[in-house]
């Protein structure tokens, strides 16, 4: 059995008076499902533990090393966040002068005084 085509007159009166879009309810859901799932990898990832402090020289050499080979590293340092979890980034060494550093994150250059550095390792 075959539908009767609605006539133009028809569609916009069930548009306007019939029809009920849900409008954001349906958007909700989609913005739940990806925000719940970005949480859930959110909470996956480990806090950095807090390294030994290094000796300057060790510090020194081994930012050079990775300066000289592009290797990336990473970096702590002495300063911890509201959540008493260290700071600390991964990148390559950009820049060195004889007091700070500069590391390309990938997303930014973060700079850091050498005697603010609690630890570095070559990240193989």
């Amino acid at each position: 059995m075959k539908r009767p085509i609605a006539s133009d007159t028809e569609v916009q009166h069930f548009f306007d008076s019939e029809y009920r879009d849900r409008g954001m309810l349906k958007w909700q859901g989609y913005f739940l499902s990806d925000h719940t799932s970005a949480l859930k990898k959110e909470a996956k990832k480990k806090p950095p533990k807090m390294l030994e402090q290094q000796p300057g020289e060790i510090i020194a050499e081994l930012l050079m090393s990775a300066w000289q080979t592009k290797k990336p590293v990473v970096v702590q340092l002495k300063e911890v966040d509201q959540s008493r979890v260290p700071v600390q980034f991964i990148g390559t060494v950009q820049g060195y002068q004889a007091d700070r550093i500069g590391i390309n994150t990938g997303e930014e250059i973060k700079y850091a005084e050498l005697e603010e550095i609690k630890n570095v390792q070559i990240d193989e």
